[in-house]
């Protein structure tokens, strides 16, 4: 059963609490990708929580401020504010509930959330509990400068004005071909967790642009020494390459499309993969 939560300094975070239906010692919290609300784009993360709801497992989704119904606007938040919006909801979960194990399940941006927050907190306890990010199609790839991915006209109203209305940044209005749009700048955000029909109308501030491009993901999953899992499709190289290379990755290869959302029978693999995840006994699966 769910309920309604408020979280933060201020309450200003608003999500949800899904108890499960027997006992379980394990909490798994959810991180959208940019521009997102808590359920994530066709809610992925709203069905993943029943579904873990009945294997007796604490699930947490949460809005960063920003985003969904929490306070603020998206072009006032950046990515370093949104990680200490999940670490004050994780702080306050686990003082309520100890957990066992944690799954931080992040989908794009949100998966470098999750992966910065559990860092923060193994650093910041000794005792701190097992924590296992799970990075759904996180962005390995190098992007260019931004003087080459966005006009120079937008580019200077962003630095005059601080921040700017993401569809100057990124023009086009046909969001089913994308026959009007420059590729280069919308899969910028798409491989970031955005979709441009949501993210048109709210602005993008400079500090949450260049946060974004300085965002090494290699370096991070590299320097993170814990467990860690990546689900990716079988078409993303990148990821392959890296977490064939380090002993504390662990791959999941999906089939077929780049992202969950482009089919529904490629979601639900994604959700049944997570799943199982979650459900294994010791947090550990054989490299594919």
């Amino acid at each position: 059963m769910w309920k309604q939560r408020r979280f933060g300094r201020d309450r200003g975070i608003y999500g949800l609490v899904e108890e499960p239906d027997g006992p379980g010692n394990d909490l798994v919290v959810t991180f959208a990708g940019l521009g997102q609300a808590m359920s994530e784009k066709n809610y992925l993360f709203s069905n993943l929580r029943k579904y873990l709801a009945r294997s007796g497992v604490r699930v947490v989704q949460f809005d960063y401020r920003g985003h969904g119904d929490s306070f603020g606007e998206l072009g006032d938040t950046t990515v370093s504010g949104m990680k200490r919006d999940a670490l004050e909801v994780l702080a306050e979960v686990l003082e309520e509930h100890p957990a066992e194990r944690i799954f931080l399940i992040g989908n794009a941006l949100g998966g470098i959330i999750a992966l910065q927050t559990a860092a923060a907190l193994q650093k910041k306890e000794e005792a701190a509990p097992v924590c296992i990010p799970v990075l759904l199609a996180p962005p390995f790839r190098k992007f260019p400068e931004k003087e080459a991915l966005f006009g120079r006209e937008a580019l200077q109203a962003l630095r005059r004005e601080g921040k700017l209305d993401a569809q100057l940044l990124v023009p086009g209005f046909d969001y089913y071909t994308l026959s009007d749009f420059n590729r280069e700048p919308y899969d910028f955000f798409m491989a970031w967790g955005a979709h441009m029909l949501y993210l048109h109308g709210q602005c993008i501030s400079a500090g949450m642009l260049d946060e974004l491009l300085e965002l090494d993901t290699a370096r991070l999953v590299r320097e993170y020494g814990g467990p860690l899992r990546i689900m990716c499709s079988s078409e993303d190289e990148e990821a392959r390459t890296i977490a064939e290379a380090m002993d504390h990755v662990f791959l999941h290869r999906m089939q077929g499309y780049r992202y969950f959302y482009q089919h529904p029978a490629a979601m639900d693999q994604w959700i049944t993969e997570a799943v199982s995840i979650v459900r294994s006994d010791n947090g550990e699966r054989e490299k594919f």
